[in-house]
């Protein structure tokens, strides 16, 4: 049995038609759950084989998903090389994802130059990481601008960055406004720093709903901050269940 027929049966036609649709709107969740269904399946390197020349002919589509079957197979340097593809053609999902690849501190003005492309084609996460970096490089000014441009474009991460170094700089008004955008778009730290910023404010009651809110989601900075005002305010039952969810 060829490739071809392998994938003609079970779960391998929808396969093929899903995880092109996933390229083209960049649903990792999506891709990644089709090809663990493939592997599951046993027909990853038929899928591979599928897609790998209208990948090597330069289809953008078939690049991602060649990504993401070489990720599901294990094979963390073909997947690497055909992210540099996608990312040398324009991509900015495949240069957002070849940067967060870039750990090692030889790469990191390798992973500057891909994050800022990226950000600069609209990608909102690599423009708060590419703040991130520049933030660790010390070029706050520069981090500063990022953030905001990822807090504009939709980023709840993007957002709660901004807020943080609005409250560094005790802009609170503002930073509250990002931490109450971070929340709504469900970012946990966001939510947090929400919470600990009314709380220093003078506003417990509405603090707290959202440190709770924040450790429900699993957030540990935000359960401790709970546990400790539950005491302080004579709640010993409820502090002591927040701690053994957390113990």
């Amino acid at each position: 049995m060829n490739d071809e027929e392998l994938l003609a049966q079970g779960v391998g036609p929808l396969a093929l038609a899903v995880l092109p649709q996933a390229a083209d709107t960049d649903d990792d969740d999506v891709a990644a759950m089709w090809c663990g269904k493939l592997a599951q399946a046993g027909m990853l390197e038929a899928a591979a084989g599928h897609f790998r020349d209208a990948a090597a002919s330069g289809d953008l589509t078939a690049v991602k998903c060649m990504v993401w079957l070489g990720r599901e197979a294990g094979r963390t340097a073909d997947a690497r090389q055909w992210l540099e593809r996608g990312a040398q053609a324009g991509d900015a999902w495949s240069q957002f994802e070849l940067a967060l690849s870039l750990t090692e501190p030889h790469e990191q003005e390798a992973a500057e130059h891909w994050y800022r492309h990226a950000a600069e084609a609209g990608h909102a996460l690599a423009m708060s990481n590419l703040g991130v970096h520049l933030k660790r490089a010390g070029r706050d000014d520069e981090a500063l601008h990022w953030y905001r441009r990822a807090a504009e474009a939709g980023s709840g991460t993007g957002m709660n960055n901004l807020a943080v170094q609005l409250m560094i700089a005790e802009h609170d008004a503002e930073a509250e406004h990002w931490f109450r955008a971070a929340a709504r778009e469900g970012n946990t730290d966001g939510t947090a720093n929400l919470g600990r910023l009314l709380f220093e404010s003078g506003r417990p009651d509405e603090g707290e709903s959202f440190l709770a809110a924040a450790a429900e989601q699993g957030h540990g900075g935000a359960a401790g901050m709970l546990v400790e005002h539950l005491e302080r305010t004579g709640r010993p039952d409820q502090a002591a269940a927040w701690r053994a969810r957390f113990a």
